[in-house]
């Protein structure tokens, strides 16, 4: 339950209303305005619905303190160096947080306030004239804005339930002039028809995709490929945990309607160079790449994505070295020939080397997957003009601090000089793309069958070839196909928000984020060693879910219902 004026404004409250420009979020705001010259104006209003934008999920996560992190390093692909006595990733690695106090807890308020205004926007939709159409289409603005309102509904009840599991469902507007009003937590399954219905709402109205101009809006593309991913995580073990088969077959059906959908309206995966950049790398750098279903819209309030640059590079480059791939995490890329290089280490912190694979111990970072190359910045790769360098006394090693002294390369543009501020190239974070939806379309088809089939098979190979990765060894039974369907969906999604959820899903974060993380150390001759940097713990017994934020459950005096482990 909830009370009732953490979730929303009052209705007579003034609204900022903003006016026109070419990028939809990039608009000044005005003087305070009522509800009736809101819904009496088509551009006030569809200025009203953008704020619910600025909810989106997008690359960081903001933390109480205007602390930015990826979620990258709250799970085992990467470390947030800094920061580490206020609310970010680093709560979450040492298992320190509580009811009272944890990254994301504000993630509540800002989802209900958004839904609140979502809700108003859709009672009040029938008061917005109709004042144009799109182009050359039969769908008209309003009409358009109300399928965005559904969508983004949907959106953030998704995020609500990745997060906390049950949670409150409210679909209309409560007046702020009445009693206090509570609302209980419903069950999943609830939450999970909600985002259905508001789903099948949207894809009825919105078009496929939108131009330029309007990129970043939600749209009926966007809208198949939430179902596909919503699906999936209804049917994974944290909340299928009696593995109803029928959710699987109903996620393998959204997802083939997803890529039909997509493929038919003309979304690609990205292959093949263009402009000396590769077919995997582009995706993240390119605006306009072929793959991508939805960019995030945050950078519009970001500066386009800047600080990323400055997060993940070295103080040699002019960053900050804040957040940056684990050891472990490089251990994770194959070879060029598909074979796992690294088995582990050994109570002296050295390497257990596949004897099937190639890998040479005094050559790391030679003859892996392509995507490494794409994704991580190690030493001796070349970056804006020179070799990364982390020996003592190299431009990259960090004498202030102990650092992990590796990169992050993905999203990064080589052009940016961070010390003149010069050469930088606006980039949007992707929050769906074709490529997930193979992914998705192979782990729904593995866990709805007895044993993999080739088109299981063809799915995730076709993720892999684009990268020029080797096709899957033949004859993997379900649970080994399962094992290397995550393996892809690690590798490929690297800080794209996926893999902290993922882990916690499939229920496995007890075995991922819980021990000992690798640092790489190379001395003056070249000699690499992987010392540990710190120690993880995940708590099974409630670090799956998040705690309801203790002072919503003060606020309702005790109505709503804490997750378990938390009380």
């Amino acid at each position: 339950m909830i009370r009732n004026t953490i979730i929303y404004l009052p209705i007579w409250m003034l609204f900022l209303f903003t006016s026109c420009s070419k990028d939809f979020l990039e608009r000044a705001p005005s003087d305070f305005i009522g509800k009736e010259e809101v819904f009496s104006s088509l551009a006030n209003a569809e200025a009203f619905l953008t704020n619910a934008y600025r909810d989106v999920p997008s690359i960081y996560i903001e933390s109480p303190g205007n602390t930015l992190f990826n979620l990258g390093a709250g799970t085992d692909e990467g470390v947030s160096m800094l920061y580490e006595a206020v609310l970010g990733t680093t709560k979450f690695n040492y298992n320190d947080w509580n009811p009272s106090a944890f990254p994301m807890q504000s993630r509540w308020a800002q989802y209900y306030r958004s839904i609140r205004r979502i809700n108003m926007f859709i009672e009040n939709n029938h008061l917005i004239p109709n004042e144009a159409q799109e182009g050359s289409t039969t769908v008209r603005i309003k009409e358009r804005l109300l399928g965005e309102a559904y969508a983004l509904r949907a959106l953030f009840y998704f995020q609500l339930f990745k997060m906390w599991g049950e949670v409150p469902i409210i679909t209309h507007v409560i007046d702020p002039g009445g009693e206090e009003t509570f609302y209980p937590r419903e069950p999943i399954g609830n939450v999970i028809d909600l985002i259905k219905e508001d789903l099948a709402k949207a894809v009825a109205i919105l078009p496929a995709r939108l131009d330029a101009a309007n990129n970043g809006r939600m749209n009926a593309t966007f809208c198949h490929a939430l179902l596909s991913r919503v699906l999936l995580y209804y049917a994974s073990p944290l909340f299928n945990p009696n593995n109803d088969v029928a959710r699987w077959q109903a996620a393998l059906q959204a997802t083939e309607t997803a890529m039909q959908f997509a493929e038919n309206n003309n979304f690609t995966l990205s292959r093949g160079e263009s402009n000396g950049l590769q077919a995997y790398e582009r995706i993240f750098l390119q605006l306009d790449n072929p793959e991508v279903i939805m960019h995030s819209v945050d950078f519009s309030f970001e500066d386009n994505f800047w600080g990323w640059e400055h997060y993940t590079h070295s103080l040699g480059y002019g960053g900050w070295h804040v957040e940056a791939p684990i050891q472990e995490f490089v251990d994770a890329y194959e070879t060029d020939k598909g074979v796992s290089p690294v088995l582990g280490y050994d109570a002296n912190n050295k390497q257990l080397v596949n004897p099937e694979s190639d890998y040479n111990p005094q050559e790391p970072y030679a003859h892996r997957d392509p995507r490494f190359y794409q994704t991580i910045l190690y030493h001796g790769a070349q970056w804006k003009g020179r070799a990364v360098d982390i020996r003592r006394g190299g431009r990259d090693f960090n004498e202030d601090r102990p650092r992990i002294l590796y990169y992050w390369r993905k999203y990064c543009t080589e052009s940016y000089n961070l010390t003149t501020n010069s050469g930088f190239v606006p980039k949007k974070f992707v929050l769906f793309r074709l490529g997930e939806l193979y992914l998705n379309y192979a782990e729904a088809l593995n866990e709805s069958l007895s044993a993999p089939d080739n088109r299981v098979y063809d799915a995730v190979n076709e993720i892999r070839s684009r990268s020029d990765m080797p096709g899957l060894p033949t004859g993997l039974d379900k649970n080994q196909m399962r094992e290397r369907i995550r393996h892809e969906r690690r590798i490929e999604f690297a800080v794209e928000n996926q893999r902290f959820w993922d882990v916690r899903r499939w229920k496995i974060a007890e075995i991922t984020d819980n021990g000992p993380v690798r640092k790489v150390e190379v001395s003056a001759n070249g000699e690499f060693t992987y010392p540990i940097y710190h120690q993880r713990r995940f708590d099974p017994a409630r670090n799956y879910l998040f705690p309801i934020p203790q002072l919503e459950i003060d606020k309702t005096d005790g109505v709503l219902s804490q997750n378990p482990g938390w009380n």
